[in-house]
């Protein structure tokens, strides 16, 4: 009998591996080994750098030219790696000989484009962590284009395109808004400053940050130009942008961008207006949404030609994880988030269904996560909306989870006692270990 159980669950077994959309290949199998590895010290920790668990990037693209795609990986205090795919899922570490590593500087975002359209494959990496330092900008690295199915080399070309930035950057969007012919890009940067009540005034949002604020530059063929203000994009203090996307939201040729700010500010729309400028119409197209907002990504979820928009925030679904870690807003604060400019914002997911244009020609949204079982998955980060299963329908990925719990409240009580913390940080041989 228990040998027939036995064969019975090894059957089984193999049938449920077999269903399964996606196969795990082991590092020892694929040669791919990178771990951002995060090992908080006393001058680098949550405390001193809000974004510490943040997380790093992943950028696919073919930058040999054999027909297989490569793999970069961005790492905060390790370096970045770089995999040349050799066929069948195995993998070769080409980092040292590529010179793509920027070690001992933070790295986030990923860019894989062909910047200066050579027809080989460029890097652009977003540079976070504390401000100041050797190679702290953001670098660029050119594909030197030593041949099909060579090892790939690069140059650091940041400067001499204009594009070594010194900003909290999250990541970059390369996108031809104005019909050029060449790939433009929207830098999505994260706040330099501290959060704080004091924020919510009116209008910050139109008070430019040079050093820290989100940037849009114009490709100018051999350099990029700043072009930021010109164009209508806000690059203020208070943009703590975590997401951008790229997409032609009202369908009229031209391509848009989607902004998901997290904490107060509320998130951008910025509307193509085909010459060279954006309006900032986000107001005009949603009723509410995300507060805290993470990811974002335009996608048609419906098969009806227009894009929708998912945004990731940090509602948890389970009856214990909402009790321990989620903290609603009072009334009064909600009004008064109103009555500054900070717009109808809900700590959960939001997917906005797009109805089309109305009798007058206006674009409007419907909010419907919580109708689609889609507002609630935790802590949240990056949104991709793609056909996983290929049935012709859009399905949802959410990046999901933080290695600290910093939403516990327990833990946000006791950080909200400032005169607790001095005195556990004052005792003898208490450290930044001893509170976190």
């Amino acid at each position: 009998m228990l040998l027939l159980l036995a064969g019975f669950a090894c059957t089984n077994t193999k049938k449920a591996e077999s269903n399964k959309l996606f196969l795990l290949h082991e590092a020892k199998d694929t040669g791919i080994d990178f771990i951002n590895e995060l090992s908080y010290s006393e001058k680098l920790n949550p405390y001193t750098f809000r974004n510490f668990y943040n997380g790093g990037g992943v950028g696919l693209g073919d930058f040999d030219k054999d027909g297989l795609l490569d793999i970069f990986f961005s790492g905060n205090l390790v370096a970045n790696k770089l995999y040349l795919n050799k066929g069948d899922f195995k993998f070769k570490d080409v980092s040292v000989q590529a010179g793509i590593g920027s070690k001992g500087v933070w790295t986030t975002g990923v860019s894989i484009v062909d910047i200066n359209a050579d027809g080989w494959l460029d890097i652009y990496i977003c540079k976070s962590g504390p401000p100041g330092g050797v190679n702290r900008h953001n670098e660029l690295f050119i594909n030197d284009g030593n041949g099909v199915g060579e090892i790939p080399t690069f140059t650091e070309m940041a400067k001499a395109y204009q594009l070594d930035d010194q900003g909290l950057s999250t990541h970059a969007a390369f996108f031809d808004f104005d019909k050029d012919g060449d790939l433009d890009l929207y830098l999505l940067n994260n706040s330099l400053r501290s959060i704080g009540g004091y924020d919510l005034r009116k209008d910050q949002r139109k008070i430019p940050d040079p050093e820290g604020g989100n940037k849009l530059y114009r490709n100018d063929g051999s350099f990029f130009s700043d072009v930021t203000l010109q164009s209508g994009i806000y690059s203020s203090a208070i943009g703590f942008g975590l997401g951008v996307t790229i997409g032609d939201i009202n369908k009229d040729g031209w391509q848009d961008i989607y902004v998901s700010n997290d904490f107060f500010e509320k998130d951008y729309i910025y509307i193509n207006n085909k010459n060279g400028t954006f309006s900032e119409k986000m107001e005009a197209y949603l009723k509410e949404i995300s507060m805290g907002s993470m990811g974002a990504d335009l996608a048609d979820i419906n098969n009806d030609a227009l894009p929708e928009i998912f945004v990731t925030e940090m509602l948890p679904e389970t009856d214990d994880r909402l009790k321990t870690t989620a903290q609603f807003e009072k009334w009064d604060k909600y009004q008064t988030n109103l009555s500054q400019g900070y717009y109808h914002q809900f700590s959960r997911n939001t997917l906005q269904l797009n109805n089309g244009p109305n009798s007058n020609g206006a674009i409007s949204f419907s909010e419907i996560a919580r109708f689609s079982g889609v507002h609630a998955s935790d802590w949240s980060w990056g949104a991709l909306i793609f056909d996983m299963d290929q049935d012709g329908l859009k399905d949802i990925f959410v990046a999901n989870g933080i290695y600290k719990d910093l939403l516990d409240q327990d833990y946000i009580n006791f950080m909200g006692n400032p005169d607790l913390v001095r005195q556990l940080i004052m005792q003898k041989k208490a450290s930044y270990k001893t509170t976190y």
